[in-house]
């Protein structure tokens, strides 16, 4: 279930699925996002949608569910203005240390809370505001909901757990924030939008409708190599120092593989210190510039993951970037990764030590299959989590809820 089940909504207590085929109506509130195309009169999609991103466009979350859609929004006549609270220069100054951290996430307080009360003395200015995974405290949220009730909340990540695995007290402190402040955000939305099944559970206790967009992914950005594959077999991972340890899960198949094929070879992208005895690992420094050329030396994408409260919220999107560049893919089982892959066709779930050795081994030795599941991945993240879908889906939202196309509001 991707950006393409365009009907996929969820009514307070009760989930639903529906494709792009189900009906539209007031009771039910569903969406039928194809019929945006057919609204035609310029005058229909003259919206203007505030946008507020926690981050800047360096942060994944921000640039693919805030950024990317600028200018495909802008194109079908929609004035998009943005707000960001946390701009990325100030999260360049966040570093391991313990008083950086504190006085970065002190800032980052006080910039929500500026941030907020501006949107609710600017609200009035705009048709509707989307809200990308910032939180504001109380009284923000219920002047919000009092001045401007088209108010969209969207959150790609499991904030509202009180399960960190980062167990330092900053970080608690910072996980029990957000905890307490994501319900209040929920009810002060018109609509939650979410990128799995996990998270949209939980919204719909406290919002009335739930979307769901996993991703989205650019692909005509991110795209399959040219290159020739050498003697080498490229393994490779992207993420950050923080999830680095997600790579612990795999250390003995790898080094098992390893001493089993002397050609293999581990790129890393962004990520913290990590080793395993005979393995060759190169690190990569990750840059928004340079990330796609990066992936794209890649024979196999990595994507293990354990299974828990934090986890089960995560969207999947180092396989869509995997995929999106042609890549097999070898994943753990959890939540919204067994929708992304197709095991056997796209890439392959392993759970165990022994599965991953297998099914790593399996596309090691066979060229033929890694290209066949790398074309079939490719295909399935156009077909249901490309930026083209999940910006049409978007859109019919925005115009439902503004009443800017009457063939949706009937």
């Amino acid at each position: 279930m991707g950006a393409s089940h365009y009907g996929n909504f969820i009514r307070r207590r009760t989930i639903c699925h529906h494709r792009s085929r189900s009906r539209i109506g007031k009771r039910t509130g569903l969406v039928q996002p194809a019929l945006w195309l057919a609204c035609d009169n310029a005058t229909r999609l003259d919206m203007k949608i505030l946008f507020v991103a926690q981050y800047g466009p360096l942060a994944a979350s921000s640039r693919t569910r805030v950024f990317d859609y600028l200018p495909l929004l802008r194109r079908a006549g929609i004035t998009c203005d943005v707000k960001v609270v946390t701009p990325d220069d100030l999260v360049k100054r966040n570093t391991r240390g313990i008083f950086s951290r504190l006085l970065y996430y002190v800032l980052s307080y006080f910039r929500a809370w500026w941030t907020g009360w501006t949107c609710v003395f600017i609200a009035s200015q705009y048709d509707a505001i989307l809200i990308q995974k910032a939180l504001f405290s109380f009284p923000i949220p219920r002047l919000l909901r009092r001045y401007r009730h088209k108010i969209f909340f969207d959150f790609d990540d499991a904030i509202f757990t009180l399960e960190n695995p980062n167990a330092g007290w900053i970080n608690r402190l910072r996980t029990q924030r957000r905890a307490m402040a994501v319900p209040a955000m929920l009810q002060t939305a018109h609509c939650a939008i979410v990128e799995n099944a996990y998270t949209a559970e939980f919204a719909a206790r406290y919002c009335p409708y739930i979307s769901q967009i996993t991703g989205p992914i650019d692909t005509a950005r991110y795209v399959p190599s040219k290159k020739i594959t050498g003697e080498k077999i490229v393994l490779g991972w992207i993420g950050s120092q923080w999830t680095t340890r997600y790579l612990d899960m795999i250390r003995d198949p790898l080094a098992v593989l390893s001493r089993r094929y002397p050609n293999l070879e581990l790129r890393l992208i962004g990520a913290g210190e990590f080793d395993v005895p005979d393995l060759q690992i190169v690190h990569m420094d990750w840059a928004l510039e340079t990330e796609v050329d990066h992936l794209q030396t890649f024979d196999i994408g990595l994507m293990p993951l354990p299974d828990d409260p934090f986890t089960r919220g995560k969207g999947g999107y180092k396989l869509l970037q995997y995929m999106a560049c042609g890549l097999p893919v070898v994943a753990s089982p959890v939540e919204i990764n067994r929708e992304i892959v197709t095991h056997g066709k796209t890439g392959f779930l392993a759970e165990t030590d022994i599965e991953w050795i297998e099914f790593l081994g399996t596309l090691i030795e066979n060229k033929t299959l890694r290209n066949r599941l790398g074309i079939a991945g490719r295909a399935r993240v156009i077909a249901h989590y490309a930026l083209e879908k999940s910006s049409e889906q978007l859109l019919a939202l925005l115009q439902r809820s503004t009443h800017q196309c009457d063939t949706l509001s009937q």
